[in-house]
């Protein structure tokens, strides 16, 4: 029972990270210009955002669903303008494939702590992990503290697994791709992360 409850979360944390939206983007746009382990980074912040959101619902905390509707405005308004501001960010840098900056490695943390906070911002999310946990029968499984740990991991996993596969087809490509290229993607991702941002705000 608790190997099929972990599997299941395995398989509703992979599929919830992996639509493309801003925080794929994000994603990809920094694996491009400063390494997989940058790219990893904003994965693993919003793979511990899912987490947050879906132990939660797996152990069916009412509380804080209720919060997060009562506040769903206000969250999709300061996600929203967050997510447009990242937007702006990206298509006025100028990133190249090789950037070495050693700047790079110390922003890491706050790179994860941006992504963690943004994913916690979309109330979509909890109400999303609600509906594929009552789909596949998650909720009924879990019953105390161990199996309310068992779907976080399996949550985390299957997240995880989505971030670690994706950084590292960018990062096969990633030689490959000239510097003006580069700059393209940045622009037309700068564009769309801003646009999903609007699109947040006015609840689309």
């Amino acid at each position: 029972m608790n190997s099929v409850l972990l599997i299941k979360c395995i398989i509703s944390g992979f599929l919830l990270a992996a639509p493309i939206g801003p925080v794929n983007l994000i994603c990809i746009r920094y694996t491009l210009s400063e390494g997989r382990i940058s790219g990893l980074a904003i994965g693993m912040g919003a793979a511990l955002a899912d987490v947050v959101y879906g132990s939660s619902a797996a152990a069916g905390l009412s509380v804080l669903t209720a919060f997060i509707h009562q506040y769903d405005v206000a969250f999709r308004w300061g996600g929203g303008l967050f997510i447009m501001y990242l937007g702006f960010l990206t298509f006025r840098a100028t990133p190249t494939p090789n950037d070495k900056n050693k700047k790079c490695n110390r922003n890491l943390y706050n790179q994860f702590a941006g992504i963690f906070l943004l994913t916690l911002t979309n109330p979509v999310t909890m109400f999303t992990f609600i509906a594929v946990f009552s789909s596949f029968g998650i909720a009924v499984l879990v019953t105390d503290l161990f199996t309310t740990f068992l779907a976080a991991l399996g949550v985390f996993i299957g997240s995880a697994l989505w971030w670690i596969a994706l950084t590292s087809i960018v990062c096969h490509f990633r030689s490959r791709v000239t510097p003006s290229i580069i700059v393209l993607i940045n622009k037309s991702a700068g564009i769309i992360i801003a646009l999903l941002g609007i699109a947040s705000i006015i609840g689309l």
